[in-house]
């Protein structure tokens, strides 16, 4: 009973660090209006944000909460981002940043999560308030490797990040919208 339900709390880790890789990597749905981009730099700051996340595709959903606190160095136009995020399956601390570079809509990081899907760069772009970011992890179980796409939609005061895999319809793994 104890290994199924280490197995068990180690897949909802891993999905709840993809969620929380693209709730620091990307946000959720755009504005109804073409409005002004946010910057990073308004990221700054306190956030908490409740949303939901599953193992796998099609999966029962699990309520997640966050408390994330961001922080922005001009100097080097990096985000970096610091919290946890808890759920039934208990507790995950959450690390990375985001860099973007002047003149481009190129964007960088890495994420951490010590419980989940460990460490590993990502990359994606900018297209007004949407940060959409791809990147790889080996399934465990598989050792094959998967491509998840997260997506942040950003706004002044609040942001959602959206979690899945990167190609096939009804890839949804997590939602999770932030407010300061």
């Amino acid at each position: 009973m104890g290994q199924l339900y280490n197995l068990t709390s180690r897949r909802i880790c891993r999905s709840l660090a993809i969620v929380a890789i693209a709730a620091l990597l990307v946000m959720g749905s755009p504005p109804a209006k073409a409005a002004k981009s946010v910057p990073l730099a308004n990221m700054a700051g306190q956030w908490t944000g409740n949303g939901w996340a599953s193992r796998t595709v099609g999966a029962s959903k699990e309520k997640v909460r966050c408390r994330l606190k961001a922080k922005y160095n001009a100097k080097t136009r990096k985000l970096s981002l610091s919290g946890k995020c808890a759920a039934s399956s208990g507790t995950y601390t959450l690390l990375g940043h985001i860099a973007e570079y002047a003149g481009s809509k190129k964007l960088t990081g890495r994420w951490v999560n010590p419980k989940g899907i460990g460490s590993m760069n990502i990359a994606g772009n900018r297209s007004g308030n949407r940060l959409t970011f791809l990147f790889n992890n080996k399934d465990k179980k598989s050792k094959r490797k998967i491509a998840y796409k997260t997506v942040w939609d950003l706004r002044n005061s609040s942001f959602s990040l959206n979690t899945g895999l990167a190609s096939g319809a009804h890839n949804a793994l997590g939602q999770i919208d932030f407010q300061r």
